[in-house]
């Protein structure tokens, strides 16, 4: 049984009704969405924008602070206790590796970032306006546009529960839910005929590591067979032609003494069950340019991560014209002319947008502190 609750959209001063729609199974939230701030934008014809919004994680005022803070002292913060003697070590190994691809410094840091969400946020380029989704849970994180860009595709854990997959229609104003438990759904891609990648984690006990697959989920609903096995809840995107998936890969490497050191990689397989892992090269957070040509990447170098380029076998790396700071989370605007990232400005990562050949950047005047764009 489908049940609808309708809610306030504010947009320019104007009032509306927006629903969120739910398929089977108790309805999870409501939202508002508002008004929040502006941007200040270049009015050169080389910078003329897309109209599409951009989809990205916000923190404002203490939350953005207390998140500054927390960076700032990461390397003085205290080892988190051991699991306890009957857990599976793979499980810290789990937590850990999520830290690193969650854009977190250690497992310590994971934990204490965990007390300020962020909030899902848009932001239209071609106004400079960002509006907020109120009432989505905090700690929504964007994932996908569809190819028309009417429809958004988010991860959210409400009310502590394991993360699943929702969808927002912007052209319908309602949200509806993509993936239910009791396995966990942290990530997702849009792929072709309606259907959306999906990433599933199965645990067979609480003290267990979870088991990390990759399915096909289908317009009814239903996850296919096996795509890909363990792959980490990074970023994953399929290519537009639908056939292949690209996404983060981490590789522990061990130190003398014991100690562990995680590499990231980008790899890739053929969307077909069971396909053989590529890895392509080191770096993090891979997006595809619309045309699929291109891959987009955080590139490691001694001074922090740069934004670089690649074909899609690896060949062909190019800088995108380096700046001089740690540039990471890359996404590629529709029409393929610019990159949306975020960059390190006075210790805040704060959005900023880059033309595809490096010869031009803004930086949107949205303050506090953001992550996990989608274009």
């Amino acid at each position: 049984m489908k049940f609808e609750i309708e809610f306030g959209l504010l947009e320019s001063r104007r009032r509306s009704r927006i629903r969120w729609t739910t398929g089977p199974g108790p309805f999870l939230f409501a939202a508002i969405v508002g008004l929040a701030a502006g941007c200040t934008l270049p009015k050169t014809p080389s910078m003329m924008l897309p109209e599409e919004p951009i989809a990205f994680m916000h923190w404002s005022g203490n939350e953005a602070k207390k998140r500054f803070n927390l960076f700032g002292k990461a390397a003085e913060l205290p080892p988190p206790p051991p699991p306890p003697s009957r857990q599976d070590p793979s499980v810290r190994q789990d937590q850990e590796i999520r830290a690193i691809l969650a854009a977190e410094k250690s497992l310590s840091l994971q934990h204490k970032l965990a007390k300020t969400p962020g909030r899902l946020m848009l932001f239209w380029p071609r106004t400079g306006e960002v509006t907020k989704l109120k009432g989505a849970p905090l700690g929504s994180r964007p994932l996908a546009w569809s190819a028309d860009h009417t429809r958004l595709l988010f991860s959210s854990a409400h009310r502590g529960q394991k993360h699943q997959l929702y969808e927002l229609d912007l052209k319908r104003q309602e949200v509806r839910v993509v993936t239910t438990g009791p396995d966990e759904h942290p990530r997702g891609d849009y792929a072709k005929n309606d259907q959306v990648v999906v990433l599933k984690q199965k645990r067979s006990a609480s003290h267990r590591a979870a088991k990390k697959t990759i399915h096909l989920r289908g317009p009814d609903g239903r996850l296919g067979g096996v795509l890909a096995e363990a792959v980490p809840p990074g970023t994953l995107r399929i290519t537009p032609d639908g056939e292949r998936l690209i996404y983060d890969q981490v590789v522990p490497r061990l130190r003398r003494g014991g100690a562990t050191r995680y590499e990231s990689m980008i790899a890739m397989r053929r969307l077909e069950e069971e396909g053989p892992e590529r890895l392509l090269v080191k770096g993090r957070e891979p997006t595809l340019t619309p045309n699929g040509e291109w891959v987009v990447f955080a590139s490691p170098s001694a001074a922090g991560y740069r934004l670089r380029r690649m074909r899609t076998d690896g060949s062909a790396r190019i800088p995108i014209n380096p700046g001089g700071t740690e540039e990471r989370m890359p996404s590629a605007s529709p029409d393929g002319q610019f990159i949306v990232f975020v960059k390190l400005v006075n210790g805040y990562r704060r959005l900023a947008v880059r033309r595809f050949d490096g010869k031009h950047e803004m930086r949107p005047s949205v303050d506090g502190w953001s992550e996990f764009p989608v274009w």
